[in-house]
């Protein structure tokens, strides 16, 4: 605890708002070059995922991709007034059975599309087999990518709540998504969209910009030491 403490003093990890849990930060990327994306993007994401959600009121998560799943990195469940669940982050989510995983499949690259769906198809796991049926994956994609967002309402796997996602990207890469839940019940997806879709662009807008900024600043304190 008391090196963890240190590392909290000296701004290399942080704590989760969302569960408590200790981070890294955008700090260690400064000790190591194997730094990977899905932390940095988690510790940019938290304080506007908590300025979400006190917009919204309701739950809001990053996740990103492992595999041919999308997992939850950070979230505001916990703090949420109007939170549906909890223990959510490092929760797995199916690729066509979720809003975050629409928003990826259907925005990353044709390329790595290709691949996923393969690797679903192949699945044993029920939650790909939507895969399996390559026109109703192609319809659901494509539906996605009109919309510009990912869009579920209720499902086998949360048939208590409906989200929307959009993807967080760097130029053409995906580097994950954020998310808005509501209660099912209380409201549906038309609602749920005209509530929480605004200001969820203005929270991607946020952490593109933030994620671009830190990149920026990387890249001048490299050719300082470089000079």
């Amino acid at each position: 605890y008391r090196l963890l403490q240190t590392l909290l003093d000296l701004g290399y990890v942080r704590r989760s708002p969302g569960d408590d849990r200790y981070q890294l930060s955008l700090k260690i990327r400064g000790l190591s070059e194997g730094f990977e994306d899905e932390h940095w993007i988690s510790a940019v994401a938290a304080p506007v995922l908590l300025d979400l959600t006190k917009s919204i009121s309701w739950p809001c998560d990053v996740s990103t991709l492992e595999g041919v799943r999308m997992i939850i990195r950070d979230t505001t469940h916990r703090v949420a007034p109007l939170s549906i669940d909890r223990n959510m982050v490092g929760r797995e989510l199916p690729l066509l059975g979720s809003s975050a995983g629409l928003a990826y499949i259907a925005f990353t690259s044709a390329a790595e599309r290709t691949t996923l769906l393969s690797l679903l198809a192949r699945s044993e796991d029920p939650a790909d087999a939507p895969a399996r049926d390559t026109a109703y994956a192609e319809r659901v994609i494509a539906a996605t990518q009109r919309l510009g967002y990912g869009l579920r309402q209720g499902g086998p796997i949360w048939p208590h709540s409906g989200a929307v996602a959009l993807p967080i990207t760097d130029g053409d890469r995906v580097l994950g998504c954020i998310s808005a839940i509501w209660m099912a019940r209380v409201i549906g997806h038309d609602e749920g969209v005209e509530r929480c879709l605004a200001p969820l662009r203005g929270a991607k807008a946020t952490i593109e910009a933030r994620l671009t900024a830190g990149a920026n600043q990387d890249a001048g304190l490299s050719t300082s030491r470089a000079d």
